[in-house]
């Protein structure tokens, strides 16, 4: 997230897109997605997530102005609107620390009005504070800037407790508005290693693309490992979005293929650009 706010298709329209006809999954829904536990975060709205296939093979994200998850509207009023998906923090381990962690996914952003929020994340790394810590960004995090502009961002700190959500690193922005209507594709091996002189490290492939090739810090001095989440998470403005993901893979083992052989979703097999 930025500031101290806080896989796959993408849909949206002035108009309220369809749904994929399946159920709905509401607030503190649980469900197992490649072998790692998530709990749906969002307002209880008949639109906000939903699964299709049998086994679920895509998951329908979608915020209408307004959208914010209950914990948030009571600690933090409707600055932000959130749907997503968050990993247990209990159970999601694979993302130890000093180590390869291999993310992968896919999405598409339907067709509608540019974004104009000043930040949209879709699909980050969350830290777990420790007693005493404050509320800081994520140190892995895939956004959607104003005008539809694509951006991987990271943060770190070294200090205990942490006092303080330090600024934001811009590792990669895309030069042109991202593509709506067609699949785009995200590989990623990161290290969580927050000390100056550590292992940290982040790459990120983009459509068969490398787009960031990240060596330094990456994260925070904490005692528990980061969890993964995705789905949207913004500022609150008035357009709709809606972002379906599908693919959603953590591991500790390469995923170098995928970077190059994109799977199926639902049965149809997608090329790396459409």
């Amino acid at each position: 997230m930025r500031s101290w706010l806080k896989t796959i298709l993408v849909v949206a329209a002035m108009v309220p897109s369809a749904k994929p006809s399946t159920a709905d999954m509401m607030n503190g829904t649980r469900i197992t997605i490649d072998g790692a536990n998530y709990a749906a975060q969002n307002d209880d709205r008949n639109w906000s997530l939903s699964a299709e296939g049998t086994p679920p093979c895509i998951y329908h994200f979608e915020l209408r102005s307004g959208d914010v998850w209950k914990w948030e509207s009571i600690a933090h009023g409707s600055l932000v609107e959130r749907s997503e998906l968050t990993g247990l923090a209990d159970q999601t381990n694979v993302g130890a620390f000093d180590s390869d962690i291999w993310t992968a996914y896919q999405f598409r952003i339907n067709p509608g009005p540019p974004s104009t929020a000043p930040w949209v994340v879709l699909g980050d790394w969350h830290i777990q504070m420790d007693p005493g810590d404050a509320f800081v960004s994520s140190p892995w995090q895939l956004e959607l800037l104003p005008g539809d502009i694509l951006a991987f961002d990271t943060r770190t700190s070294s200090e205990k407790p942490i006092l303080a959500n330090p600024a934001i690193h811009d590792i990669w922005k895309s030069f042109a508005p991202t593509s709506r209507g067609v699949w785009h594709s995200i590989v990623s091996r990161a290290i969580f290693d927050w000390r100056p002189t550590g292992n940290g490290a982040i790459d990120v492939w983009l459509d068969g693309l490398r787009i960031v090739n990240y060596r330094g810090p990456v994260g925070y001095s904490t005692t528990r490992p980061p969890y993964f989440k995705f789905g949207i998470y913004r500022a609150s403005v008035p357009e709709p979005l809606a972002v379906d993901y599908a693919n959603v893979t953590l591991t500790r083992s390469p995923l170098s293929q995928r970077i190059s052989e994109v799977p199926e979703v639902c049965g149809k097999v997608l090329p790396i650009h459409e």
